[in-house]
């Protein structure tokens, strides 16, 4: 007679081997679709902790529980094969609320991806059906189930800085989440007087740095500012070269365009944040954006709850016309009411393109929005007043719409290409590919047109990015600061030149951008309470610091540009030290045994500080 402990035994082996092994094959359909591979130790460690919970869940499991814990399942494997193939990380939970949105349903689920919805739900239903079959049913017991569960999540929580980087697995790392998603978003609950910032910290670190260089330029220029969503400074061939990295996605006619046009092209810029709404505060109002896990800043400007004196209300007060004109529906994250409460008189999105029948999902794609841009643009310079322009394009965001001319012509040069192929495989990110090549086609032309009919003659342009999204190195792991590697290309108007900026090799923050297009108008001296060095003031070097983080992985990065970088878990209360090249940030990070440069109480008061806005009495 075979004992009851016996059968258990049996069952949790049989249950843990079904479980590791469907994992394995999990992660080669996620590496499949996205294109990322994870580190080999880190990603066995997750997946042997994954089996150990999924074994507890399938034996503790059943009925309707079971259904639902499958379905779940399922569903968990589809957003993370896109957050995978997008991001480039696992998606965070605690940002579900976000995806319940209309316009990221519309735009970001409902679309050809969705095909692998069914894949992913009948896998897990696969694995439901081999366990019933294959494993003995026994009855366990609460207690030391509970235990084993709870040991192995703080266990695996201790063990990575982040839950979200391609090696974690997607099981353990969901359910470690849940607590942290359920409690007070970090961050938000930090604001005592305990975490003030001492006169001492003041006077040792320069995180909320303002320099301009307060020169005259007659006439003013207009400004136009050209955000490619989701564009890595990575995918420039002479910045991925210079620092070693090896983009998925190379853009060598998009660096020619710049060469032509008189474009000088940064090395070392820093991005801030992930999220559009984040990099977009940034870049608009000149100060750091939320570094905390809830995005608030543009939803308070948009309320009237926060003043935060940004760029496009400075150069309106000086007689500019500002515009900001997107490609995306403008009420997502809240912009038509946080865009006209920064100062832009004209505010328009994907509403304008209805007749068009061109904005499905996110928008329009990138030859419809510049081609309506460029129209825009020669009414405008007709004015006799100076403008200022911010556009935001949507083709290279995913589901990477480049709109169904363009895909036909795509296809058909594929299908001569596979001809003289033995064995085409298409690339994973082949979608984001198109849309990076499409968009800097689109590029080429529109700034064609502009110079053509005079429009560049008196217009500073600068090309950026909302975030640096995308995938730029190898190792997606260990190196901080993975997805940082902003973009940044400058051509002055034809009156000012390039002798004036920054070098190439200096290191650069979005955080800089808003207050050097004041520079470059001549205003510097209406910065206020804008912080940042200008492009026009670089040359003295000063010592300063950055506070930088990504929202996807939870890390948050503190950074000293003598070469000092401090990267430090989402609570903070974990960080390491590294070590870089100030001309060569990204191609040098180095490890080292340094203790962190700051406390964890300085930690928390300066990301405190950088996350408050100036309130209204409204």
């Amino acid at each position: 007679m075979i004992k009851p402990q016996h059968i258990a035994s049996h069952a949790l082996t049989r249950t843990f081997l079904l479980s590791f092994g469907w994992l394995l094959f999990v992660r080669g359909l996620l590496v499949l679709q996205s294109g990322v591979i994870p580190s080999m130790p880190g990603m066995l460690g997750g997946d042997i902790a994954g089996a150990v919970l999924l074994t507890l869940i399938l034996q503790g499991s059943r009925g309707i529980l079971r259904g639902l814990v499958i379905t779940a399942l399922g569903c968990a494997l589809y957003v993370a094969g896109m957050h995978l193939t997008a991001h480039g990380t696992l998606f965070q939970l605690a940002f579900a609320g976000k995806s319940m949105d209309s316009t990221f349903i519309s735009g970001s689920l409902l679309n050809v991806y969705l095909i692998t919805l069914p894949v992913y739900l009948a896998l897990a239903w696969l694995l439901h059906r081999l366990h019933r079959r294959w494993v003995p049913r026994s009855r366990p017991k609460a207690l030391p189930f509970t235990g084993v569960a709870a040991a192995t999540l703080i266990i695996y929580s201790l063990s990575f800085p982040s839950l979200t980087t391609p090696a974690n697995n997607l099981v353990v790392s969901t359910l470690a989440q849940i607590p942290g998603a359920l409690i007070n978003p970090v961050g938000t609950a930090i604001g005592n007087k305990e975490v003030e910032i001492s006169t001492s910290l003041e006077n040792r670190t320069h995180f909320f740095h303002q320099q301009v260089s307060g020169r005259n330029i007659s006439p003013p220029p207009n400004v136009l500012v050209i955000m490619i969503e989701g564009m890595s400074g990575g995918y420039l061939p002479s910045v991925s070269s210079f620092h070693g990295l090896s983009p998925v996605v190379s853009l060598p006619n998009l660096e020619q365009t710049f060469n032509d046009f008189g474009f000088r092209i940064y090395k070392n810029v820093l991005s801030m944040e992930r999220q559009t709404d984040r990099g977009t505060f940034t870049l608009t109002c000149g100060r750091y954006p939320d570094l905390r896990r809830a995005s608030e800043k543009v939803r308070l400007v948009a309320g009237q709850h926060a003043a935060p004196d940004c760029l496009p209300e400075k150069l309106k007060d000086q007689g500019y016309h500002t515009a900001y004109w997107q490609a995306a529906p403008i009420e997502y994250m809240n912009k038509d009411e946080f865009m006209p409460q920064a100062g832009y008189m004209d505010v328009t999105g994907a509403e304008v393109f209805a007749g068009q029948n061109a904005a499905e999902g996110w928008g329009p794609p990138d030859p419809v929005f510049f081609s309506d841009i460029a129209t825009r643009l020669r009414s405008l310079n007709r004015q006799h007043q100076p403008w200022f322009v911010t556009t935001l394009n949507v083709g290279t965001h995913h589901p990477f719409n480049i709109g169904d001319k363009t895909e036909q012509r795509l296809a058909s040069q594929k299908a001569e290409d596979d001809n003289e192929t033995i064995l085409p495989i298409p690339s994973p990110q082949t979608a984001r590919i198109n849309a990076m090549e499409v968009m800097a086609e689109t590029l080429d032309s529109f700034l064609r047109q502009l110079e053509q009919e005079g429009i560049l003659e008196n217009t500073l342009v600068i090309v950026t990015s909302d975030e640096a999204g995308g995938f730029i190195r190898e190792d997606h792991e260990t190196l901080p600061l993975n997805n940082n590697v902003g973009v940044l290309a400058v051509k002055p108007a034809a009156q000012d030149s390039l002798s004036y900026y920054a070098p190439e090799n200096a290191l650069i923050s979005q955080l800089d951008i808003a207050i050097s297009i004041l520079d470059a108008s001549g205003h510097g001296s209406k910065a206020g309470g804008m912080i940042g060095t200008s492009l026009l003031a670089m040359n003295s070097n000063p010592t300063r610091d950055l506070l930088l983080a990504d929202t996807y992985t939870g890390m948050k990065y503190f950074l000293r540009n003598q070469g000092k970088l401090m990267a430090c878990t989402e609570l903070m209360t974990r960080c390491q030290t590294w070590s870089f090249d100030p001309k060569r940030i990204f191609g040098t990070l180095a490890e080292t045994d340094e203790d962190p440069f700051l406390t964890l109480e300085e930690r928390l008061a300066l990301v405190e500080n950088a996350n408050r806005l100036t309130t209204t009495d409204n």
